[in-house]
């Protein structure tokens, strides 16, 4: 499973690990610790059965995926639909409601508050629930190539639906900016020597002297007996961060954040958290988790939706190659006339992103500008295409290039050609389709000028001709574009990870 998915099954693992043994004494833990999932402790619950705190992760994420963006109104009637009707939960209602997020949502249920003026800003609402919302929130700024000045606004935001006072809101921003540099491939300690690097004057000096232990000395270093394990967000962030850099597997981590005694789902989700995403997930304490298949459809659904939408290309050449990096197999998009590599709606970001996501292929998308033609293109992108087999999809103009030029250095095993302009160099597109070897397609719109030109090459029996209804020479209607290559192209190939 990916990282995104490990992340978020292993917060929920660890939730459920701990919700046994919340407000046990530490004293009591090191005598007899806690090693599996157990229930009926510290609530009347099953075995494997998550809290509030996975249900606010839970929630925050099926309105991401729904709306696309972070919609604050759509995420409050969410986390209100958990704590009225238990939504989000394994259990079918909501228990571990934490009291200030408690009076977060009453006043936007109850009293109509708008989202801006529902969180606390009082010094003593600074508990660690805006900080277990935040993990998602890490996933899709990381994703989104957020600034830090437009991060810490977002973060701001989002805590502030709950807990809007700067505790918190600095908290959330240290630990979102230690998933990143996670997520950048740092190692848990120098992400950790990252954050402690970062400028936080925008914070006021109360803010930065509550976390100058954690940032001026090293945490981990610290003995035990020096880690709280409150609810407070700035012990929870110290325990956190002391238990992930003094473990090293999954169960380590998780088993070491419940047996510390205190808040202990709270600090075993956040510890899976990030355990998770950089060692992966126990499969065995995942089996014992309740509507485990909800949450596993839900993680994946999440992961689809970073991925796909949070768009940018993994790498841009001179704004005319755009590149989403994958297998040696190699798909090669070229836009039609004037088109950027991005299209009109991302629409060629949106086909790479995809096609990347489900069959693990590199995806380049060439633009189309009046100074480059295709042989261009091959020759500027000879080191990706020189190992794998080449995929080749092109758009109007970029069609007829693909057919009219054949090399013998490059082979396209595969050709899909959509609303080829068939009267412009018809002897050239005649004698590409004769002298191709590879599955070739044709795809016009119905609506396209081309479409009254078919005869003039049907008569290539190499030739796959596809007619849809309704579909003009931009394929404006809808959003069938976006499939042509799963149907057309790929319909055959194994999804990745099948």
């Amino acid at each position: 499973m990916s990282k995104i998915v490990n992340s978020i099954l292993g917060l929920a693992i660890g939730d459920a690990m701990g919700v046994y043994c919340k407000g046990m004494d530490r004293k009591d833990l090191v005598a007899n610790p806690v090693i599996k999932m157990e229930g009926f402790g510290a609530f009347s619950v099953p075995a494997g059965s998550w809290s509030g705190k996975t249900a606010l992760v839970l929630a925050t994420i099926d309105s991401i995926i729904n709306k696309h963006t972070l919609d604050y109104d759509d995420m409050m009637k969410r986390y209100c639909n958990w704590m009225y009707n238990g939504a989000y939960t394994s259990t079918g209602v909501a228990f571990d409601i934490d009291e200030i997020t408690k009076n977060s949502l009453l006043l936007y249920f109850t009293k109509k508050a708008k989202v801006q003026e529902c969180g606390s800003k009082d010094i003593e609402s600074n508990s660690n629930d805006s900080l277990i919302r935040m993990l998602p929130i890490a996933l899709y700024s990381f994703y989104d190539d957020l600034k830090d000045d437009e991060l810490l606004n977002l973060i701001r935001e989002v805590s502030s639906l709950t807990h809007g006072h700067e505790y918190s809101i600095m908290g959330c921003f240290i630990f979102v900016k230690y998933v990143h540099f996670l997520l950048s491939g740092f190692n848990k300690f120098k992400a950790y020597e990252k954050v402690k690097e970062l400028n936080f004057y925008k914070f006021s000096e109360n803010a930065r002297r509550a976390y100058k232990r954690f940032l001026t000395t090293d945490i981990y270093k610290l003995d035990l007996d020096y880690i709280k394990s409150s609810n407070y967000i700035v012990d929870t962030l110290e325990a956190v961060i002391w238990t992930f850099l003094n473990t090293n597997t999954f169960m380590e981590g998780i088993i070491g954040a419940i047996n510390l005694g205190g808040d202990t789902n709270s600090i075993a989700a956040l510890t899976g958290f990030i355990a998770g995403l950089v060692n992966g997930i126990n499969e065995d304490w995942l089996s014992e988790l309740g509507n485990k298949d909800y949450l596993i459809s839900l993680a994946h659904k999440f992961d689809e939706e970073l991925r796909l939408n949070i768009l940018k290309f993994d790498d841009v050449i001179d704004d005319k190659y755009g590149i989403v990096s994958g297998s040696k197999d190699v798909f090669l998009i070229k836009t039609g006339v004037l088109d950027s590599i991005y299209g009109y709606q991302n629409k060629y970001l949106k086909i790479a992103k995809r096609i990347n996501y489900k069959y693990g292929l590199t995806v380049i998308v060439m633009a189309n500008l009046s100074d480059m033609n295709i042989d261009d293109d091959l020759m500027r992108l000879k080191d990706y295409l020189k190992d794998g087999n080449i995929y080749f999809m092109g758009v109007s103009n970029g069609a007829a290039q693909g057919i009219q030029k054949e090399y013998g250095n490059v082979s396209f095993k595969r050709m899909l050609l959509v609303n080829i302009p068939l009267m412009i160099n018809l002897h050239k597109t005649k004698d590409g389709i004769q002298n191709y070897k590879g599955q070739l397609t044709f795809v016009f719109g119905s609506k396209d000028t081309s479409f009254n030109y078919l005869p003039l090459i049907q008569d290539f029996r190499n030739v796959k001709v596809i007619i849809v209804p309704g579909q003009d020479h931009n394929f404006s209607n809808g959003d069938e574009f976006l499939y042509l290559p799963d149907k057309y192209l790929f319909n055959d190939f194994k999804v990745n990870g099948e």
